[in-house]
C-alpha cells in the first residue's frame, strides 16, 4: 500500500507534465493577444484557435499515425509538432504567415534509425540519418550513414531542390511526410550508387 501511495503522485506528476507539452498558448498572430495550438488525441488532429480569426478552431486533416509520444515545442516564431514513427521520426514546423493570415507549415525534418547503434557504435546513437527541407527556399538537405561491405560509412550532404504545394495548418495531414520519405529515399538511394 505504501508503495501505490509513493506511486499515484508520480504517474499524476507525469502525465501533467505530458500534457504541459501537447499545448502551447502564445501570440502567434502578433496582435498581443494569446492564440493557443494543441494536440487533439481523441480526433487524430492538430487545433489551433487564433485571436485574429475570431478565436474560431481551426483543424488539421487526421493524422493517421499520431503516436503516443507526439508532443509540441515553441519556436521564436511558431511551434513544432514532433511525432515518432517506429523507424522513423518527424517534425513539421508552422509559422503564421501574416499575408493569408493562417498557420504554415515551413519545414519537414525527418531522422531515420535503421542502423543498430549496437552494431555500429556511437555514430549512428542519433539516427541513421537526418533529412530535411525548408519549404520557404524548397532546399532539401540530407545527410546519411551507410553499410557498404560490412562498414558503417557516411555519404556526403545531398543538397537538392524539393517542391511542395504551400501547405497550411487547415489541410496537413502526415500525407506530407509519407511523400516526402519517398523523395528522400530516391536522394538516398541515389547517394549510395555514387
Amino acid at each position: 500500500m505504501k508503495q501505490l501511495a509513493v506511486i499515484i503522485p508520480f504517474i499524476v506528476f507525469n502525465i501533467t507534465l505530458a500534457q504541459s507539452t501537447r499545448q502551447i498558448t502564445k501570440d502567434f498572430d502578433g496582435d498581443k493577444k494569446m492564440d493557443t495550438v494543441y494536440i487533439d488525441s481523441d480526433l487524430d488532429k492538430l487545433i489551433c484557435v487564433l485571436s485574429s480569426n475570431n478565436y474560431k478552431k481551426i483543424e488539421s486533416l487526421k493524422i493517421r499515425s499520431l503516436n503516443f509520444g507526439n508532443t509540441l515545442v515553441e519556436t521564436k516564431n511558431g511551434f513544432q509538432f514532433w511525432n515518432d514513427y517506429g523507424r522513423s521520426g518527424w517534425i513539421n514546423e508552422f509559422e503564421y504567415n501574416t499575408n493569408v493570415k493562417k498557420m504554415q507549415l515551413i519545414k519537414i525534418y525527418r531522422t531515420d534509425y535503421d542502423l543498430d547503434r549496437h552494431t555500429y557504435g556511437d555514430l549512428v546513437k542519433n539516427g541513421s540519418g537526418r533529412s530535411s527541407v525548408d519549404l520557404k527556399s524548397n532546399t532539401y538537405i540530407g545527410d546519411f550513414y551507410d553499410v557498404y561491405n560490412g562498414k558503417l560509412r557516411k555519404l556526403p550532404t545531398i543538397t537538392k531542390q524539393m517542391i511542395f504545394t504551400d501547405t497550411f495548418l487547415y489541410c496537413f495531414s502526415d500525407d506530407i511526410n509519407f511523400e516526402f520519405e519517398k523523395k528522400c529515399l530516391l536522394f538516398y538511394e541515389e547517394a549510395k550508387k555514387n
